[in-house]
């Protein structure tokens, strides 16, 4: 089981893998986004172990895409997204005036949406 922390080859992100209470959660350090071990394995139709392998392993060989929103200027949440477009309609329909979105690799690389 990956658990531990795992930091972006420049330093911008942080993942944490932690087992509180029993209750598997990865989060992005510093930022409100998160998800559950038992959200993946049901996702995915593994056991949680096996999910949570698999989630760490897409995310730091950059198959997955990571989402940045920034409020003026600075970046207020990350979070590991699956339909990048959306966010972009989400942010530009309900977000402030000053929101952006950006979507990046766990290498850094940038994703044009």
């Amino acid at each position: 089981m990956p658990v531990g922390e795992y930091t972006s080859p420049d330093g911008q992100l942080r993942l944490l893998v932690i087992c509180p209470d029993g209750d598997w959660t990865l989060e992005f350090d510093g930022f409100s986004w998160h998800t559950h071990g038992s959200i993946l394995a049901s996702l995915s139709g593994k056991d949680e172990e096996a999910a949570i392998g698999d989630f760490v392993a897409d995310l730091i060989s950059g198959k997955s895409i990571i989402a940045l929103k920034r409020i003026g200027g600075s970046v207020a949440d990350a979070w590991v997204t699956d339909d990048p477009a959306d966010d972009v309609l989400s942010s530009q329909q309900y977000g402030p005036g000053d929101e952006t979105m950006e979507f990046r690799r766990w290498d850094g690389s940038s994703v044009e949406v």
